[in-house]
């Protein structure tokens, strides 16, 4: 243990920034067994445990009181008494909580009673391990309002961000990141959050990205909105992905463009119906323009395909371009035949698409 900061520790009423990141327990528990005083000028505190057992702060840990506190990072940390410390930080601005252990078990409902007495807060940060018990406790009888929060990431189950978005409302909200670990999310609440904050509008371009881990949403161009779904098989992530879009409908009915785009190889398609493209197509019910980047067309290719005579017409019924780069598509013969086989329908239908070649390498002007 460096003997410069144990005596440093020892100046309470001086120290404003406590920065540990990355340490090994035993180091981090020795300093923390030396902070059981309060530090009445703290106002930056980070601890990061490097080890992947959890470390365990004593109850004591700065007396349970930091007023002063505006910026917390705990990661890897399990502390009891937590839920009291934050109680007393009415001054803080970011809190991040990163790897929060199951034990001790902190509840939706008792995390936002906290975040009701932060209204300075601006940026919340939650990442949870992905199996929390269900709480039993009954809801707040009023919801908390977070005037100044700009910006929520979450990661963990949707149980938990639903009860969690349950009681809270931040107006001013401008970034909204999330990544569920299960694949059947219900999201009723976080389309309730979306739509009482002012800054995160109903977006008209929208873009799924599919990569080895996980599939993702994003609001295009501005990135305000983003919800990953971690799944490793490309069918189990178009299936989450259709379910997420038709939760959220109201949010997307709008959307005028649509991006499929994979930078990677496509996890594993065996056993994909190519009717699940159908299913994540359905909730865009005003979509006008549709791009699909080269690693995913010949995926869709045999959707489109099967689409004939009134099937057609029924998918995507606002569809009036297919964008697509031309040199992406020269190497897959049988994809371009699928294309001009889906116009043909749609044609005939007397809903025509055009297929269109897009030249702006980082597609926002194609």
């Amino acid at each position: 243990m460096n003997i410069n900061v144990v005596a440093a520790l020892e100046h309470r009423d001086r120290v404003t920034e406590i920065r540990f990141d990355y340490l090994r327990s035993p180091d981090l528990k020795g300093f923390s067994f030396r902070m059981l005083s309060p530090f009445s000028a703290l106002t930056h505190l980070s601890l990061g445990s490097f080890d992947d057992g959890t470390l365990v702060l004593p109850d004591r840990f700065l007396g349970g009181s930091a007023p002063s506190l505006r910026h917390l990072l705990l990661e890897n940390i399990a502390f009891v008494n937590l839920p009291k410390l934050l109680l007393s930080t009415t001054q803080l601005v970011t809190l991040r909580l990163y790897s929060v252990p199951i034990l001790p078990y902190i509840s939706p409902v008792t995390l936002a009673t906290c975040l009701a007495v932060m209204p300075n807060l601006r940026q919340l940060e939650i990442e949870l391990q992905r199996r929390f018990p269900l709480s039993d406790q009954p809801p707040l009888s009023a919801r908390v309002i977070l005037p100044s929060l700009t910006s929520l990431h979450f990661m963990g189950v949707s149980d938990y961000l639903e009860e969690l978005l349950a009681q809270i409302d931040a107006p001013i909200l401008q970034t909204l990141l999330v990544t569920f670990f299960d694949r059947d999310a219900r999201t009723p609440q976080l389309l309730r959050f979306v739509n009482c904050a002012e800054s995160l509008r109903p977006p008209i371009r929208a873009k799924v990205e599919f990569d080895v881990e996980m599939v993702l949403l994003k609001f295009m161009p501005s990135d305000s909105f983003e919800l990953a779904i971690v799944c490793d098989d490309l069918a189990g992530q178009i299936l989450s992905m259709a379910r997420a879009c038709r939760e959220l409908l109201p949010l997307l009915a709008g959307v005028e463009r649509l991006d499929l785009y994979c930078d990677s190889l496509l996890p594993s398609t065996e056993f994909m119906n190519p009717r699940h493209w159908l299913e994540l197509f359905q909730p865009f019910i005003n979509l006008q323009n549709l791009y699909i980047s080269e690693k995913v067309w010949p995926q869709v290719a045999p959707a489109l395909r099967g689409l004939t005579g009134k099937s057609a017409a029924e998918v995507l019924p606002q569809l009036r371009s297919l964008l697509f780069k031309l040199e992406e598509l020269e190497q897959f013969g049988q994809v371009w035949e699928s294309i001009e086989s889906f116009i043909a329908a749609r044609r005939l239908s007397g809903q025509p698409v055009a297929a269109q070649q897009c030249i702006a390498l980082d597609f926002t002007e194609c």
